[in-house]
């Protein structure tokens, strides 16, 4: 989780992507330029190491979605800090040799498990699962913009999230291949 969401918060991906897949220059009366600037913004406030107050340089916002961002904000903390954790016991573990092929087996497929249900979860309904997802790590509806308040709502179609989850889900199945793997080679 915490690779997939570097990857997307360090190389703008899928974002980028989505500007032109997606049409949000077009249907959100926005220049790439003015897109760019302001997600790149919201994700440069997102960074564990800015100390910076949320502000969007050309796109209105409230104090809700100020908050929601604040929450966004703790939680890729969380997330960035339980992947360094979690690699640092990996490489100890792999440098005395303290995980068995058994172990990996195990542990690669229940890897694979988790991303495969919420991979369903996300094709079956992704909206449902977006709620849900926000149910769980935010307080109240604070994730709840209003598009005529909450301006950064017009360039982050849900869809783009979509496109993230399934990033995120993808080295899920990376990690756990790797896992089985090694879990399954010979001595």
């Amino acid at each position: 989780t915490a690779l997939g969401l570097a990857v997307i918060h360090i190389t703008d991906f899928p974002f980028v992507m989505d500007i032109d897949l997606l049409k949000i220059s077009e249907k959100s009366g926005l220049s790439r330029e003015e897109i760019l600037i302001n997600y790149n913004a919201a994700l440069d406030y997102l960074s564990p190491f800015t100390r910076k107050e949320f502000a969007l340089p050309s796109l209105g916002y409230s104090a809700q979605s100020s908050f929601h961002f604040y929450e966004c904000k703790n939680l890729f903390k969380v997330i960035y800090s339980l992947g360094l954790v979690s690699a640092f016991i990996l490489v100890f573990l792999a440098n005395k040799k303290a995980v068995s092929k058994y172990t990996l087996r195990l542990s690669g497929t229940i890897t694979l498990a988790i991303p495969g249900a919420i991979g369903v979860a996300l094709l079956t309904n992704f909206d449902w699962f977006f709620t849900f997802f926000h149910s769980i790590f935010f307080a109240g509806e604070t994730w709840q913009f209003d598009p005529k308040k909450d301006e950064i709502i017009r360039i982050l179609p849900s869809e783009f999230f979509m496109h993230c989850a399934i990033l995120i889900v993808l080295f899920w199945i990376a990690g756990a291949a790797l896992q089985l793997k090694i879990g399954y080679s010979d001595e």
